[in-house]
């Protein structure tokens, strides 16, 4: 299997997305993309021919260079999103739709959590997955301030109320946490 790279190494994108079990044919949102798309790219791959990424942002920027390196790439399976996750229903992808919704690394960036999950759900289909990946709450040289990182237990709390099921609990590398839930 190819090793796919790029963006943040702290984080193995392509053995976490099989971890969480990608597979062809998904439907799957990378919600918050990155410049680089480090996940949305293994995505692209894992899925194949026969399944769609879509790589939401809300940085017009961001969205221009996924565009190119998909072209570059040669992949057709990649659609770029603009999207105001804190707003819901403003991502113009129908809901109940994705198999895998991705937040990485997002949550930490905003004060608007619930509503972000609340976004991400909407999208999901019945039986779809929600992967959060955020900065773990602890001190560390690198990374946000103490004080932007999210409590994994207050998004627990938050996707419980929107009637989420927690499925899994895991370190996604040294400096995050991995949470996987189901619809």
């Amino acid at each position: 299997m190819n090793q796919f790279h790029g963006g943040n190494q702290l984080l193995n994108a392509q053995s976490i997305l099989e971890k969480v079990g990608i597979t062809e044919r998904m439907i799957v949102a990378d919600l918050g993309c990155g410049n680089n798309g480090h996940f949305c790219f293994p995505a692209a791959h894992l899925v194949g021919g026969k399944g769609l990424v879509y790589a939401v942002d809300v940085r017009k920027s961001v969205l221009q260079n996924v565009k190119t390196r998909t072209e570059m790439e040669g992949l057709n399976n990649m659609r770029p999103i603009w999207s105001n996750l804190e707003m819901y229903g403003s991502t113009d992808i129908r809901s109940s739709f994705i198999d895998l919704a991705l937040l990485v690394n997002i949550l930490f960036q905003s004060q608007k959590h619930f509503e972000i999950l609340k976004e991400a759900i909407r999208l999901m289909k019945k039986g779809g997955k929600l992967l959060v990946i955020d900065w773990k709450k602890t001190s560390a040289a690198m990374g946000p301030s103490l004080d932007l990182r999210v409590d994994k237990r207050d998004i627990q709390m938050m996707l419980y109320r929107l009637g989420i099921e927690q499925t899994e609990d895991f370190d996604a590398g040294k400096h995050h946490f991995g949470m996987l839930f189901e619809k």
